[in-house]
């Protein structure tokens, strides 16, 4: 079985935006694994292992340690795999093959479909996503589906290509009812410990799922005949099917359908993950830890994906709110299939532990990754603009933020030595956009410099890009300020054109239009008053406090 892969819908779209205006997203890669089937034994190993088995037999039963068949009820086997501990995977396999129940040439399987190759005797149970990384981290073990003794065992051989390489390590066990079951394709060295005449009960360890002998991709061969004494031409399918013409019973305990839907895994990456043959050539790329703004690759992986199957995708932030959700519709029917979405993890973060959720067949599965180094306060906008009154207004929004006591805002007139000129106090912790105003009444004459010193509540600092305005040279000023009755206007008086006195919005209470340097401003009500002195220079604005 040679692994071949179709990369289909390779698009690569990065933005948040496109997963929140439409439901569906086309995936930015993946598509169906193909496999390619080589005969699992040549007829060549296939009569070494026969002569083998019959010799063995005869000579246990000879020694007493393989009796007679006393029990002839079909055997009922349990799954000859599991999880050799915590995986990480949903699920771990994918049937490739069936036994093919025409003898005449062509491809039928139990199921009357096509899923076998010509001539093939057992069952292909592949192991999926990434088999390569579970055969180096012995992931996936093959176990006893059936009490039974072992007849045989052949261990010792290459377990890491991709083609028709000498023979496979396996192990034989015949069952009470001298029904026999064959386990190949094993890792080398990985094989019980028990001898052959010693007996082993259903679910016992047997060995590692790997790729020796004729195998092009890790997988096992489970094999298995009918009691028939030193013959092998009763083979039979386990699985029970309107096509199968060996057996009418299913030997399974449980039987599994012929089209199992599963999600095996959704997984997250650093780079495009590289299905490869053999371990050498398989480059997961598995990452669950990220810098903010960093890129990630989101993927999902099945067996047996239907066509027109929907599977409902989310990203979550650490707090539970959903970041980005869509849905994939499976473009076709797949016994190993796989997807993957590009997204940019927003540079805000938040740090913690996000989810990636894939929700199939009314199942939802959940694979954890963290961000981290995340600015605590992401400013998304800081401008100063020069008002009318001669002031500067400081403007600045923020995306989010996380324990933010408060800005300092500070100002300068070189733009390298800043002062502290006022303080806004921030919003804590947020995710939603925050804008803040501050002004700046008695800017400094020329350009001004502006900056944020954003500051934790333990007391960490960051500071804000640098803004500046520039200010006109001021050639008046107004005293007594803040006043109560009586002010006079200070400066070049003579150059004096007209002066308005302007309430707090701008508008003109009392314009003379000569030289005036005394405004008496005893008879406005308390507050603050704009005096507009126009001159041959332009028109100023002086700010005046009337007590």
């Amino acid at each position: 079985m040679k692994s071949i892969i179709l990369l289909i819908n390779c698009f690569v779209f990065t933005g948040i935006a496109f997963a929140q205006n439409a439901p569906e997203r086309t995936p930015d890669g993946g598509g169906e694994y193909v496999t390619e089937n080589a005969p699992c034994i040549t007829p060549d190993e296939r009569k070494q292992i026969e002569a083998m088995l019959a010799a063995n037999i005869k000579q246990l039963r000879k020694d007493g340690r393989l009796h007679a068949v006393i029990d002839r009820s079909i055997v009922a086997f349990d799954w000859p795999l599991q999880a050799a501990g915590p995986l990480g995977y949903n699920s771990y396999y994918a049937i490739n093959n069936y036994v093919d129940q025409n003898t005449g040439g062509g491809i039928q399987d139990y199921n009357c479909g096509t899923r076998s190759y010509d001539g093939h005797q057992g069952i292909d149970i592949d192991t999926w996503p990434f088999p390569w990384n579970m055969v180096a981290n012995n992931s996936v073990e093959v176990i006893a589906a059936a009490d039974g003794t072992i007849i045989a065992k052949q261990d010792g051989n290459n377990d890491n290509h991709c083609s028709c390489s000498g023979n496979w390590n396996a192990v034989y066990v015949q069952h009470a009812d001298g029904s026999i079951a064959w386990y190949g394709h094993m890792k080398k060295n990985s094989l019980t410990s028990k001898s052959v005449g010693e007996t082993v009960t259903t679910g016992e360890y047997l060995g590692v799922v790997a790729s020796s002998g004729c195998s092009t991709q890790p997988h096992l061969h489970f094999e298995v005949y009918e009691a028939l004494p030193y013959q092998f031409n009763n083979l039979i399918e386990p699985f029970e099917g309107s096509c199968n013409a060996m057996n009418a019973q299913s030997w399974w305990a449980a039987q599994k359908p012929y089209r199992e839907p599963t999600l095996n895994a959704n997984l997250t990456h650093d780079a495009v993950p590289v299905h490869g043959c053999p371990a050498g050539n398989e480059i997961p790329h598995f990452s669950n830890a990220f810098d903010a703004g960093a890129t990630a690759y989101f993927a999902a992986y099945y067996h047996d994906q239907l066509v027109n199957h929907v599977s409902n995708l989310v990203i979550r932030k650490p707090d539970g709110t959903v970041w980005n959700s869509w849905n994939h519709t499976s473009p076709n029917t797949y016994t190993k299939s796989w997807w993957y979405w590009i997204w940019t993890l927003p540079a805000n973060g938040p740090n913690g532990t996000w989810k990636w959720e894939v929700t199939y067949q009314g199942q939802t599965h959940i694979h954890n990754f963290t961000v981290s180094g995340a600015a605590p306060v992401e400013l998304t906008r800081f401008e100063a603009r020069r008002t009318g009154d001669g002031q500067v207004l400081l403007i600045w929004e923020t995306d989010s933020e996380k324990d933010n006591d408060y800005f300092a805002i500070e100002r300068s007139g070189n733009g390298s030595d800043f002062a502290t000129i006022g303080k806004a106090p921030g919003k804590g912790t947020s995710q939603d956009k925050q804008q803040y105003r501050y002004t700046d009444s008695d800017p400094l004459p020329g350009i001004n410099y502006y900056r944020l010193r954003q500051v934790d509540f333990d007391g960490k600092t960051e500071y804000s890009n640098v803004v500046n305005v520039h200010m006109e040279k001021k050639y008046f000023s107004i005293a007594p300020n803040p006043a109560s009755g009586v002010v006079r206007i200070l400066g070049n008086t003579e150059a004096i054109e007209s002066v308005a006195v302007m309430d707090a919005r701008g508008q003109i209470l009392r314009r003379t239009g000569a030289a005036v340097p005394v405004i008496d401003l005893s008879g406005y009500p308390a507050g603050i008053y704009v005096i507009e002195i126009t001159s041959p220079a332009g028109k100023e604005r002086v700010k005046v406090v009337k007590k």
